[in-house]
């Protein structure tokens, strides 16, 4: 047993509908935990939606509803996407909850009363879309902000700040001693960089002269708190913390809170690198434990944003190829934390090559053989010789090598692993032709041999498998004879074969073949 695991994703901003980006890391959120569970860690995933801000109040304007339900209608749009792709986070935490109200004016007025927050005025180059002000060096080439593509506005304002400078060094003396506290390291790098200079105050606060739509600061109701300062804190809220110091918090996970690991997009690398540990330090707590750091999806080498209008719907998606293709597309295409590129023709070439014609196939013409020529039962393993057990040893060696790559983040390697150790197998079928074997009535034990081999190495990649592919695993598992297997498939039971006369179940069609959309653009 494991050291338990706090898995968070960003709390998606509720502007507009999920997109694929929302669902990669979501979907990431969802595998690690899945996996966690098979290593048997006790594991808690925590999603939601961030739903205050200036960006949100004008949505909801345009649309012709209050505030409130807007924000009801979006983030019930996240949460029936993660249930019908098939994630299952712990809680959907939501940021107009009173708890979570609660906690950020109760986490303000402490920090106000310790010294750390001042009044003064300011003047600057804000980003609407980022819904912050951006130092000089933070726009492009061409004055743009380089997320959103748009030009800042100059603004003057009077408002409240938070001293993160009193907490830089703290900061950078944790990071120091945790080296993989930001992966993959370049970020860690970055982070440093960023540093390694003073930093400015932060301005934690919006006047209600220009947006109400906010949690007002508990100590000035002329002004409601940053979005960034309140959405953060929930990761702290999903745990049961209310904003008191520790001595006084009774319901507060601390044990997972020590295992957080925060999934987050390349671009609030600073929010969470930066803003978040200073924040953390002031109310007398360790930074998160890690932050995982994904690149970007692109669509016509741009980020997918809302904003910019090039999205891809997970649901129109889901509609068309189902959840377990799209899964294995994006844990297999992103080399994590680099920015990877989806079109039509390599979702379909992915799927096509490692699902219908990789496993599926794999399983579908194994399985096949037994029920032809096996009477569809498991067959005795005593005539199996050196290029049999060769082959098992090749499979017995994944799980090992999945497991290391997950822990290093490098989880379109593991996936890779899992594809060539499929293609090992299919090599293996191709050199023995178990079709041919069982022409021949004098090789019955040879045919047995191979076909047991082959359903020996089916159950450990059904196993394997289960964090990404969980439907698959299933029916996989399923048709290998395994009747009472647990919803999660125990990590250290992937030895476990098949017994001798177990009858098999049906033949399943894992992963039928995929078509290119005849309207790509109905999809987005």
């Amino acid at each position: 047993m494991g050291k338990p695991l706090y898995i968070t994703t960003p709390l998606y901003y509720v502007n507009a509908k999920p997109h694929l980006g929302h669902a990669y890391t979501t979907l990431l959120g969802d595998t690690l935990k899945s996996f966690a569970l098979q290593q048997g860690r006790e594991c808690f995933f925590l999603a939601g939606t961030d739903e205050h801000g200036e960006k949100i109040a004008q949505s909801a304007e345009k649309a012709g509803k209050s505030p409130m339900e807007f924000v009801d209608e979006v983030a019930a749009l996240f949460e029936g996407t993660w249930k019908l792709l098939g994630l299952n986070p712990d809680i959907s935490y939501r940021t107009t909850r009173p708890s979570h109200i609660k906690l950020v004016q109760e986490a303000l007025q402490r920090l106000k009363d310790q010294g750390d927050i001042r009044f003064s005025s300011y003047t600057g180059k804000y980003c609407l879309g980022c819904e912050r002000f951006r130092t000089d060096q933070e726009w492009d080439e061409k004055g743009l902000c380089p997320d959103h593509q748009r030009p800042p506005e100059i603004r003057e304002e009077s408002n409240y700040f938070f001293n993160m400078e009193k907490y830089r060094q703290k900061t950078l003396e944790y990071y120091r001693g945790h080296s993989d506290a930001i992966v993959p390291h370049h970020y860690m790098k970055e982070a440093l960089a960023m540093l390694e200079e003073p930093l400015e105050d932060l301005c934690i606060s919006r006047p209600t002269s220009r947006i109400t739509w906010g949690i007002p600061l508990p100590f000035d109701r002329n002004y409601v708190t940053y979005v960034w300062f309140d959405a953060l804190l929930s990761y702290l809220g999903g745990l049961g913390y209310t904003g008191r110091p520790l001595a006084e918090e009774k319901s507060f996970r601390h044990d997972l809170w020590g295992q957080s690991q925060h999934l987050i997009g390349k671009d609030i690398l600073k929010t969470h690198a930066v803003y978040w540990p200073t924040m953390l330090l002031a109310l007398g707590l360790e930074p998160a434990r890690q932050l995982q750091v994904n690149g970007f999806w692109l669509t016509a080498g741009l980020k997918m944003s809302k904003s910019l209008g090039n999205v891809v719907d997970p649901v129109k998606v889901y509609e068309i190829f189902g959840a377990e293709a799209f899964r294995y597309f994006l844990m297999r295409d992103m080399s994590y934390g680099v920015d990877a590129s989806f079109t039509w023709e390599s979702f379909v070439s992915r799927a096509n090559s490692e699902l219908a014609n990789g496993i599926g196939n794999l399983a579908s013409r194994t399985l096949t053989l037994v029920h032809k020529n096996l009477e569809a039962r498991v067959p005795s393993a005593a005539h199996r010789n050196d290029e049999d057990r060769a082959l098992l040893a090749k499979v017995d060696g994944l799980p090992s090598k999945f497991a290391e790559e997950f822990a290093n983040a490098r989880y379109h390697v593991a996936l890779a692993s899992f594809a060539e150790t499929v293609a090992t197998c299919d090599r293996y079928i191709n050199d023995t032709k178990p079709w041919s074997l069982a022409k021949d009535p004098a090789q019955k034990d040879r045919l047995a041999a191979v076909l047991g081999t082959m359903l020996d190495a089916l159950s450990l990649l059904s196993v394997v498998m289960q964090s990404v592919l969980p439907e698959g695993s299933r029916k996989l598992r399923s048709a290998l004879g395994f009747t009472n297997d647990p919803e999660v498939l125990a990590w250290e039971l992937t030895g476990l074969r098949p017994k001798e006369g177990t009858p098999l179940g049906e033949v399943p069609r894992l992963y039928p073949r995929l078509e290119l959309p005849k309207d790509p653009d109905a999809t987005v």
